[in-house]
């Protein structure tokens, strides 16, 4: 899945100590908080993008404004969890399913409505 992403090389961050590997990598998403381990594997000059952690207002602002740029350029595709959306009503169930670790892709929660398209 990743690779049709565009990725080189995927690694099971559970199953590799990818921070040990002696090549470093030009590019490293870290999308579950291990910033110390990701630190190590990025080489000099290179890139360590994380997903998650807190963040204030100017930075939510930028970071949502560059993601809608490159989303709608076609260039970055989300990968959403098949199981999801999640109703805003059953919150315990979408973080039931993240804490089994088998979600592939991110977990949706929906607070409104959705609408329904039927295809002909």
């Amino acid at each position: 899945m990743l690779r049709s992403l565009g990725a080189d090389l995927t690694i099971d961050y559970t199953k590799e100590k990818f921070e040990e590997l002696p090549q470093k990598f030009d590019v490293v998403f870290d999308a579950v908080g291990e910033g110390e381990r990701v630190g190590k594997a990025v080489k000099e000059g290179g890139n360590a993008v994380a997903i998650i952690g807190p963040a204030t207002p100017p930075t939510t602002v930028f970071f949502l404004t560059s993601t809608a740029t490159i989303l709608e350029s076609g260039k970055v595709k989300p990968v959403l969890d098949p199981k999801t959306p999640f109703p805003f009503s059953k919150p315990v169930v979408a973080f039931s399913h993240i804490e089994t670790s088998r979600a592939i892709g991110k977990i949706v929660v929906y607070s409104i409505p959705l609408i329904q398209t039927i295809n002909y």
